[in-house]
């Protein structure tokens, strides 16, 4: 029998691998992972800056029926979010932020009723608040597939 784990816990698990690199040097952090690549620290505000969209603009909106806000354009957004990264002090400061923002998505996320129903802008697919988030636990491995493999 295979064990799943709710996309929450998946999250969690997530965050706790980005966290790991608190071990790691400012210069390593900065180093891209493949030439024309982001550095594991782009990564990190990549993802974080999408957490706090998450947070602040999505969460609010999922009530049954609710119609959540369409994503922002993804080049431009994340443009914004590696600029905002140049806010941190070091990585270590972004990677605390990062984990604080992503507890608190979580939290906010888990008292919701699991079982309202939403769409996003005008797309008519129904997501509950699991499956909206399970698309980003795909997106944290994405990247994180994307580290794991930088020395290859």
């Amino acid at each position: 029998m295979e064990l799943t784990i709710s996309p929450y816990q998946a999250y969690r698990n997530n965050m706790e691998f980005f966290y790991s690199f608190t071990t790691k040097t400012e210069g390593e952090l900065n180093q891209p992972i493949q030439k024309g690549k982001w550095s594991i620290k782009e990564i990190i505000g990549h993802i974080y800056f999408w957490d706090l969209f998450l947070l602040e603009d999505m969460v609010p909106e999922m009530k049954d029926s609710g119609v959540l806000p369409n994503f922002p354009e993804h080049d431009e957004y994340n443009n914004k979010a590696i600029h905002s990264i140049k806010s941190f002090s070091s990585t270590n400061d972004l990677l605390e932020e990062f984990v604080i923002t992503r507890k608190k998505l979580i939290s906010n996320m888990e008292k919701l009723n699991q079982e309202v129903k939403f769409t996003i802008g005008n797309n008519k697919r129904n997501f509950t608040p699991q499956t909206f988030l399970g698309m980003f636990v795909e997106h944290d491995i994405h990247h994180m597939e994307q580290i794991k493999n930088m020395a290859d």
